[in-house]
C-alpha cells in the first residue's frame, strides 16, 4: 500500500472511531456531577439517576399506585414495616414533622408527598396501614400488595430487606433504613441516612434540591 493511500485510511479510521465516541458521549445517561459535589451532596448523592423499575402497589385505600405517581413532584420514600419497634415509627414521625416545618417555612408547594412501603406485605395490608400511618401524618402514603412488585421497586432503588426468626422464634424484617429521594422526573437520585432527625432532613433535601437545580 503506498505511503498516501495509507495516511487516507489512517485518517478515515481516526475519523469514524471520532464519531463512535462522540456517539458513546452523546448516547450517555446524565449524571448529576457526583465527583464535583461538596462533601455534604456527595454523602447523599448517587453518581447518577436510576430509572425506577415499573411496578404497582396499593395504597392504603385500596387504590392502584405505579411509577405513574411519582411523576411531577419530588418524593421521599421509606421502606419498612408495621411492627417494627424503633426506626420506622421514628423515621415517619420525622417525616410527618418534616411536613410541618416546611408548611411553617412558606414552602407548602414545594412538599414532596412521603411514602411508606412495606417490606412485610404478608402482614402489613392496606386496611392495616391507613390507621398505623394517621398516628404520625394524614398526608402519609403507604404502599402494600404484591411481593413481586415489591421486589421489583425495591431492588431498582437499591432497597435490600430480608425476613429474621431469632432462635426463640420472634419474627422480625431486616431493612434499609435510608429514605430515598426520587426526584420530579420519577428517578432515584439519593438517599437520607443518619438519625432522620426532622430539621436534619429539611436541610439535606434543600441542599439536594439546590444542588441538582443548579
Amino acid at each position: 500500500m503506498k505511503k498516501h493511500s495509507r495516511q487516507i485510511l489512517l485518517v478515515a479510521s481516526l475519523a469514524l472511531l471520532a464519531g463512535i465516541l462522540a456517539l458513546l458521549v452523546l448516547k450517555r445517561p446524565a449524571t448529576s456531577d457526583w465527583a464535583s459535589a461538596p462533601a455534604e451532596i456527595q454523602a447523599m448523592l448517587w453518581p447518577g439517576p436510576r430509572d425506577v423499575a415499573d411496578f404497582t402497589l396499593l395504597d392504603q385505600h385500596g387504590a392502584a399506585f405505579d411509577k405513574s405517581r411519582l411523576r411531577g413532584r419530588w418524593s421521599l420514600l421509606y421502606f419498612g414495616y408495621l411492627q417494627c419497634p424503633d426506626i420506622c415509627p421514628t423515621t415517619l414521625q420525622s417525616l410527618g414533622r418534616l411536613r410541618t416545618l416546611m408548611a411553617e417555612s412558606g414552602a407548602a408547594a414545594d412538599i414532596p408527598q412521603m411514602i411508606f412501603v412495606s417490606v412485610d406485605p404478608g402482614n402489613d395490608t392496606p386496611q392495616r396501614i391507613g390507621p398505623y400511618l394517621a398516628f404520625f401524618d394524614k398526608e402519609l402514603i403507604g404502599l402494600s400488595g404484591d411481593s413481586g412488585q415489591l421486589a421489583r421497586l425495591a431492588a431498582s432503588l437499591g432497597i435490600i430487606y430480608a425476613e429474621h426468626i431469632e432462635p426463640n422464634g420472634v419474627r422480625s424484617m431486616e431493612h434499609t433504613t435510608s429514605v430515598i429521594v426520587v426526584d420530579a422526573e420519577g428517578r432515584g437520585v439519593a438517599a437520607l441516612a443518619g438519625s432522620h432527625q426532622p430539621r436534619v432532613l429539611l436541610r439535606q433535601f434543600d441542599a439536594l434540591k439546590a444542588y441538582l437545580a443548579r
